[in-house]
């Protein structure tokens, strides 16, 4: 019996339908022609993102220092991100706070966090995205670098200028092992002052084929490194390089595994997903095993674990948070990134929380909580920073 369906017929004209309404979409959203710009901040929260009191903030003004913020009708004061940055400058140069700019000094080496998780729908791309806009705000120099294939990362900072996964705009062109272009030329800036972006396209898939290829005809464990090299050639210009990993352990995975300084595994709470990361952990120790044999390891400053998608009041997920907290102990982070229609509704948007106006939300609390969550969570992995840099 012939069957009727063509999977090629299928496959070809889903992917196009699909490619052309998402693409119809994101015109509609970001068209060409329109430039992504950063939300501005009220004086209260410029005070929460430099640690001062909003009466110091608004002192500042009055007495005609620092940058001059807009002022509207009913006598708010608004900055944009850049003079945030720019207060946050004076202040350093003025104020008594060693770390209010918190970029790091001679002596301290650019942090380079993979996080990681080969079970789909685990906050990968949520928590790289929130971690690298809270970095940003708080004055650090980020980059960004989507290292899965389906460019969720990539997609959430619109449309870039100049970027086109399909000449090769990806990292796959810096570590590809024929004729490998400066990593430098795959950097694109985006509206967030002090985020970069590096982007991810399908053409990530062909690193696994060129290894195993490279493994034929040298083999060795020089792939391992090929992540690690490519970020050498602009870490002098970050503090922090974040990864957002594919949902699987591969080649890439094991390089960017190899070049980092920190590991963040996100993990939602349901036995499912924590099911999954135990074999994530076991495959991943295995492959860790053939590479020490091999004289090659992986050393970071820390490796961390954190809840996401938490729901407080749901009894299974605070047995099995606590079954996690049993197992893991300090190494699960003490905040839990709770699940929040706010967050769902702004990625929908393709925005992070950050970007938001909290007016923009119908339910102002369900906005409060989630930002408070997200803020908890970065702030203890801002701390890892500090701790890894040696900082009181």
């Amino acid at each position: 019996m012939r069957r009727q369906l063509s999977s090629l017929d299928f496959m070809q004209t889903f992917s196009g339908k699909l490619e052309l309404a998402l693409k119809n979409l994101s015109m509609a959203q970001f068209p060409p022609d329109a430039s992504r710009t950063m939300r501005k901040f009220a004086s209260s929260e410029v005070a929460e993102l430099l640690d001062v009191t909003e009466a110091y903030i608004r002192q500042i003004s009055l007495k005609e220092k620092g940058p001059t913020p807009e002022v509207t009708a009913n006598g708010r004061r608004l900055y944009t991100l850049e003079q945030v940055l720019e207060l946050r400058t004076y202040l350093s140069e003025h104020g008594r706070k060693k770390w209010i700019n918190p970029r790091r000094i001679e002596g301290e080496e650019c942090q380079i966090i993979a996080v990681t998780n080969f079970k789909g729908g685990s906050s990968k791309t949520s928590t790289t995205i929130h971690l690298a806009h809270f970095l940003a705000l708080k004055g650090y120099r980020v980059l960004a670098l989507d290292l899965d294939p389906q460019a969720s990362l990539t997609s959430l900072h619109g449309s870039l200028p100049g970027f086109d996964a399909r000449e090769g705009d990806t990292l796959f062109s810096a570590i590809r092992f024929d004729d490998p272009v400066p990593t430098k030329q795959l950097i694109h800036k985006t509206h967030l002052v002090g985020l970069d972006v590096i982007c991810a396209g399908l053409d990530l898939t062909e690193f696994e084929t060129s290894v195993a290829l490279e493994m034929r005809k040298s083999g060795g464990t020089s792939f391992l490194l090929r992540v690690s090299q490519a970020l050498e050639q602009v870490a002098d210009d970050y503090d922090v390089i974040l990864m957002d990993s594919a949902p699987s352990l591969n080649f890439l995975t094991l390089s960017s595994l190899t070049a980092a300084t920190g590991v963040l595994i996100p993990v939602p709470a349901h036995m499912l997903d924590v099911d999954s990361t135990g074999k994530f952990l076991e495959l991943a120790a295995s492959y860790m095993q053939i590479l020490s044999d091999m004289g090659t390891s992986a050393q970071w400053d820390f490796a961390k674990f954190l809840v996401t998608k938490f729901e407080p009041n749901d009894h299974p997920q605070a047995n099995m948070t606590a079954l996690m907290r049993q197992v893991f102990g300090e190494d699960l982070l003490l905040n839990m990134v709770i699940k929040s229609a706010a967050v769902a509704d702004a990625l929908t948007w393709k925005q992070s929380l950050y970007e938001v106006q909290r007016a923009r939300f119908s339910a102002p609390k369900t906005y409060d909580r989630a930002m408070e969550s997200i803020n908890a969570a970065n702030s203890e992995i801002e701390n890892l920073l500090w701790r890894s840099w040696g900082r009181e």
